[in-house]
């Protein structure tokens, strides 16, 4: 039966009630679960999948598990068929992340579904567990060297047989943790879960026929892709490319490269990841499963807005890497910190390519967004807690980064990763009651937002001390402490690093510029901390003075920021227009000053049928151009080698910006007026990228 044996009625009802199901599958696993992670940070996902494990519909939360969820039911139906089989009334467990998962504390739980004997589909659950065993307390284990030390492997396992719960393999479980009772809870939400969503499609089937509802399904992925590819086929033909770096690398700090060229072509994208560094020796790699959730999470937001959520979409999408590198680990790697490491890299850069692509396109340009949270900085607590009691959990605030700008507002405040599309974090009352803390202060992050013409969004800076227990031990990991990783567009500067401060009892300071692993602490120890803002979109002389100033108010932006960074002089409290003007005349003026490796000969340009690459820059029919009618360089070329370029330091890009000393920042600005017209990080060895090269003609 295909969508035109069903009148069209039908298929929106059944569709709207498979999206339906995957909802209320999320809430049992929320309402059921104990685990902060889940209840909290939405750090888990839900959904409905074929028979050959292709998504159906998912639920709104983590992006990256729904990414990978499809290559978990692959190994699943691969491993298992022709040995202990797949048969009504059982239920898979796996955390392998060479099996599909992401790293070890990501639990994926996947039931078949039968209806008169034959597999229908799947339903599925996803959820990070709070410890699986391993070296350390949180399963997240910062010294190891090999998949083996960061916690119990579970490759594609039955763990429900017929109905019933095998309690030899439940029990091998829960001994490897550390906390078998939280362990316990989260695997019986996501059996209760994916029980909800079972019934739920098989009372569908009773209603609407097996026939209907599974062609319902299936025809639910072929429209995606239609839609996918026919916005493709609208945008224009070319390669962009973006590139971004771990200045960790799981045990001492140091540089690698993490790079896409994205080659769009007709109606299809391809995410080419061959120049990225060899794997890592710690725990900040990925596995191809970390690669496609990367992918994924960074396509659907821009190219599927208002596309349902499926398998469909990545049937136009290719992702290449070679096995070994960062992006792609080959076995025994150790991958334990993926989900912030690079699977999280792979979605800056995979987003940032993208980005620059659909700023091409007047369709979807407003979909196109500067980075959001571009690392998160994990902090997991265990030890004694107030009530006397062993605990174990991480912190929620890690997850309320800055929001990327887009052309046309500033980033949202506190908008969390990118990924997780119903990020939240606990209140201050809420992580007091579950952990031994004490906080001093919460607030914005001042600052941390990368000034644009649209600045990014703020993150959250906070500090704590111990409470009520006199030891508590941490695992604080996370890259880009010595340099940014959330990326502007267009001019726009990158959001702020992460800070983490420790200031002892005896009063010793530590201020980390490298991740800082396993941490101990103890009574009297105090904590300060603040994450990764947005990225700014456009030159921030461009932006609105009044609007700049509403946001000194708010506490934003401070006052010496909105002089130096956006150009703005404030006078007792209020916009010195005239001395703004001024000011920002200078600052474009000493940009004119910066060198030129090439100068283009060409006449004032046209900009008749001109298309923007940029906020500012346009390629028309005779070549690059500032929209001031600044002829830049021929379109064949890239047009950083004819701009103006000056070093920017660290504090030229952001108040509370590091910048690794390997790395080097550069502004590249109009020869004409001196707008900036992009800034770009990148190691002392490396060449400037050619961001955006389009095939299909101009004018």
């Amino acid at each position: 039966m295909t969508i035109t044996d069903v009148d069209l009625v039908t298929y929106e009802v059944v569709r709207n009630r498979l999206t339906a199901i995957v909802a209320q599958q999320s809430a049992v696993l929320k309402n059921v679960s104990g685990s902060p992670l889940v209840t909290e940070a939405n750090d888990c996902n839900t959904g409905i999948y074929l028979a050959d494990g292709d998504v159906v519909t998912m639920g709104p939360h983590n992006l990256f598990h729904s990414g990978s969820m499809e290559t978990v039911v692959n190994h699943i139906i691969a491993d298992c068929t022709d040995t202990i089989g797949i048969n009504e009334g059982d239920v898979f467990i796996t955390n392998d992340p060479y099996k599909g998962a992401l790293h070890m504390p990501d639990v994926t739980m996947l039931e078949p579904v039968f209806h008169d004997g034959v597999r229908i589909g799947w339903v599925g659950t996803c959820a990070h567990v709070l410890d699986i065993g391993g070296m350390t307390a949180s399963s997240w284990s910062p010294a190891a060297t090999e998949i083996y030390q960061e916690g119990l492997i579970l490759p594609p396992t039955k763990l429900v047989e017929a109905g019933k719960t095998r309690h030899d393999l439940w029990n091998l479980i829960l001994a490897a943790s550390r906390l078998p009772a939280n362990l316990g809870l989260d695997l019986k939400a996501m059996i209760a879960a994916n029980t909800h969503a079972r019934n739920g499609l098989l009372r569908l089937v009773e209603r609407y026929g097996v026939e209907v509802v599974t062609s319902v399904m299936s025809t639910m992925l072929d429209r995606s892709e239609a839609q996918v590819r026919a916005r493709l086929a609208a945008l224009p033909d070319g390669i962009a490319r973006a590139r971004g770096y771990f200045d960790h690398d799981g045990h001492q700090s140091g540089l690698s490269r993490v790079e896409v060229e994205l080659r769009k072509v007709d109606d299809r994208l391809v995410f080419d990841y061959g120049q990225t560094a060899p794997q890592l020796p710690g725990f900040f790699n990925c596995t191809m499963s970390g690669l496609r959730g990367g992918v994924f999470a960074s396509v659907l937001p821009v190219l599927g807005y208002d596309i349902p959520w499926n398998s469909g979409v990545m049937r136009a999408i290719e992702v290449h890497a070679p096995e070994g590198s960062i992006v792609n680990a080959a076995h025994p790697a150790p991958c334990g910190a993926a989900t912030v490491g690079a699977a999280t890299m792979v979605q800056n850069t995979a987003g940032n390519a993208l980005a620059k692509l659909a700023g091409a396109d007047e369709a979807v340009r407003a979909e196109a967004m500067a980075g959001s949270t571009g690392a998160v900085m994990i902090f997991h607590i265990a030890g004694q807690n107030q009530y006397g009691e062993p605990f174990g959990g991480a912190l929620t605030e890690v997850l309320a980064g800055g929001g990327g700008a887009t052309a046309a507002a500033n980033g949202v405040d506190y908008r969390g990763p990118h990924e997780i599309l119903t990020a939240q974090f606990n209140n201050v009352e809420g992580e007091e009651s579950v952990f031994p803390l004490l906080y001093l202060r919460r607030g914005a992050n001042t600052d941390g937002g990368g000034a644009g013409r649209h600045h990014g969004g703020v993150s959250t800076s906070s500090t704590f001390t111990l409470h009520d227990t006199e030891r508590m031990h941490g695992v604080l990991a996370g890259h880009s402490m010595s340099m940014p990783s959330t990326s502007g567009l267009h001019g726009g500067m990158p959001g702020s690093t992460h800070h983490v401060n420790i200031t002892r009892a005896s009063g010793e300071q530590i201020t980390y510029t490298g991740s800082p692993g396993e941490v101990s602490l103890a009574a009297g120890d105090v904590v300060d901390w603040s994450f990764h803002g947005g990225g700014g979109w456009g030159d921030p002389l461009d932006a609105d003075a009044e609007g700049v100033l509403a946001d000194v108010r708010a506490g934003r932006i401070s006052a010496a920021a909105a002089q130096r960074h956006f150009g703005v002089q404030l006078r007792d409290g209020a916009l010195d227009e005239a001395g703004t003007a001024a000011h920002r005349d200078q600052m474009r003026a000493a940009r004119r000053d910066w060198p030129q490796a090439k100068q283009c000969a060409a006449q004032p340009v046209s900009m008749t049928d001109a298309r923007p690459v940029g906020d500012r820059l346009m390629l028309t029919g005779q070549g690059y151009a500032c929209d001031c009618g600044q002829p830049i360089a021929p379109a064949e070329h890239n047009w950083k080698d004819y701009a103006c370029r000056g070093a920017l330091s660290a504090e030229e890009l952001g108040p509370k910006i590091r910048l690794h000393p390997g790395l080097r920042a550069e502004g590249y600005a109009c020869p004409g007026c001196g707008a900036l017209l992009t800034v770009e990080v990148r190691a002392a060895d490396d060449a400037p990228l050619f961001d955006l090269e389009l095939t299909t003609s101009v004018g």
